[in-house]
Formats: structure tokens, C-alpha cells, sequence
């Protein structure tokens, strides 16, 4: 772990300690940035070493390996012994039609996206006590199928179901569990999922850009929702898909046309900025 040790800066400052995963993304980096400025420490894993930040330690890290998580999990126990927040911040999403699924292309995507919070938080979880937070950033194919990404969808169910059964284990020891579900965000990664056949449907509306999404995923680690969505509406009508295969039918063709306009709208934008 790079940075002084975890424990002197904890028993000096009494800050609170937030372990982040995907620091080093569009919405993870904004994240560390306004968490550090609210008098966080922030523990962040990484597969490379970063330069040295004020209130920042990096733990090394390979999230598609489950022997490199457990590792970087006792790395941390052996600096900060006590954990209040937990943000599983990473993701990886590969677009591939079914019948055409690369095995090493599935398994990093069900590493990162499933694999490694439950791994991560099985293993931190005894450093965390009453008071302390697990966030899950999610994702809107948590409740809305994406053809073409159904692996990435697959694991994001999954990874709903394990924070909600999560929830109920550790509400006796007041540890509170959130997911997030943000839509789309403009960053790195919607422009590679774009650029090998993403979903239009990112498009429906335009994507937000990753400070909006940091400051709803702080939010969210400062309160007590269990799952926040973008708005109301992407709440109600993803869940009554959910519901009704017959209404997610019907809205398909309407929410492709949408979908198509938005992101020509995107891409006119992209344009005028370069």
C-alpha cells in the first residue's frame, strides 16, 4: 500500500475510511476527488501504481483475478482494521451476440461485475461495524435487458440480487447496504461500448456526465436509501417491464427511435467540441 500508514492518519484525524474500487474510471475519479474534499480517507485499488494524492492510499489490484482481491482485501486490513464505506465503483461491459461469446471476454466481465464485489465484500466485511456502508454502483441492465450485452446484464442482475439479499443479512448489525443505477455517463467506457456495438438505448435521454454521477453516489453513501435511480420514471417503468414481457415489447420500438435521435443529438455534440 503506497502513503503513510492508514491507522496513524485514522487515529490523528478520526477521518472516516472509504474503500473505492473503479477509482480510476470517469465516475471513480470524481468520486475520490469530492470524497477527499468532504475529509474522507480513501483506500482505492488499482492495477497500477498511481501517483501519490493527499488522503489517497493505492492498493494493488487485478479484479479479474480472485486470488489478487483477497490479496489486496488483507492488504487493507493490515493498514485500516476499521472500514465505514464500501463503494463498488468498477465495470466492464463488452457488447457479443450470443453464439458468438468469447470465453476470456465472458469471464473478465463476470469478474469484475459480479465476481469481485462479492469476493471484496466477503472479505472486508468483518472490519465494518455498526454505522458503516456498502454501495454498489449498478447499472440500468440491472432491470432492463440488454440484447446484445447479456453477459454484462447477467452479471448485473446477479449482482442487484446479492446486494438485496445483503441488505437483509446485515440490517440486525446496522450496516446498510445501497445500490445505484445510473443511465448512461459520458465517459471512456460508453464510447468503447459504442464504438463494438453497444446499446442504443444509452441514448434515450442524454448521458450524464461522471461529477453528476459522483455526487449521487456520495449522496448515497451519506444516507439511508437502499436503491436510487436516476428519476422516478426510470424506476417505475424499468421494474413494470420487468413485470409485463408484453409492455417491454411494446415499448421496445418506441424507445429505439428515441434511442436513435439521442444519440445522433451525441454525436452532433462530440462534433461541435472537436
Amino acid at each position: 500500500m503506497e502513503n503513510r500508514d492508514l491507522n496513524e492518519k485514522k487515529g490523528a484525524s478520526s477521518r472516516r475510511i472509504a474503500v473505492v474500487t473503479g477509482a480510476t474510471g470517469g465516475i471513480g475519479q470524481a468520486l475520490v476527488r469530492d470524497m477527499t474534499q468532504r475529509g474522507y480517507t480513501v483506500i482505492i485499488l488499482s492495477r497500477q501504481s498511481l501517483p501519490q494524492m493527499p488522503g489517497v492510499s493505492t492498493v494493488r489490484c487485478d479484479l479479474t483475478d480472485m486470488d489478487s482481491v483477497r490479496q489486496a482485501a488483507a492488504d487493507i486490513l493490515g493498514q485500516a482494521p476499521q472500514i465505514d464505506i464500501l463503494v463498488h465503483c468498477a465495470g466492464i461491459i463488452t457488447p457479443q451476440p450470443v453464439g458468438q461469446l468469447d470465453s476470456v471476454t465472458m469471464a473478465s466481465q463476470i469478474a469484475v461485475d459480479l465476481s469481485a464485489p462479492i469476493e471484496l465484500t466477503n472479505a472486508l466485511l468483518p472490519a465494518m461495524g455498526a454505522g458503516g456502508h456498502i454501495v454498489f454502483v449498478n447499472s440500468m441492465a440491472a432491470v432492463f435487458p440488454l440484447a446484445g450485452s447479456s453477459v454484462y446484464t447477467a452479471a448485473k442482475f446477479g449482482l442487484r440480487g446479492f446486494a438485496r439479499a445483503l441488505e437483509q443479512e446485515l440490517r440486525p448489525r446496522r450496516i446498510r447496504v445501497s445500490s445505484i443505477y445510473p443511465a448512461s455517463v459520458n465517459t471512456p467506457m460508453l464510447k468503447r461500448e459504442m464504438e463494438t456495438g453497444g446499446s442504443m438505448y444509452n441514448f434515450i435521454d442524454p448521458p450524464l456526465e461522471p461529477e453528476v454521477i459522483a455526487r449521487r453516489i456520495l449522496k448515497c453513501c451519506e444516507s439511508a436509501s437502499r436503491e436510487t435511480f436516476s428519476s422516478v420514471f426510470d424506476k417505475l417503468f424499468t421494474h413494470a417491464c420487468l413485470l409485463s414481457m408484453p409492455l417491454l415489447n411494446l415499448s421496445l420500438p418506441i424507445m429505439k427511435m428515441l434511442a436513435r435521435r439521442g444519440y445522433r443529438a451525441h454525436q452532433r455534440r462530440d462534433s461541435s467540441r472537436s
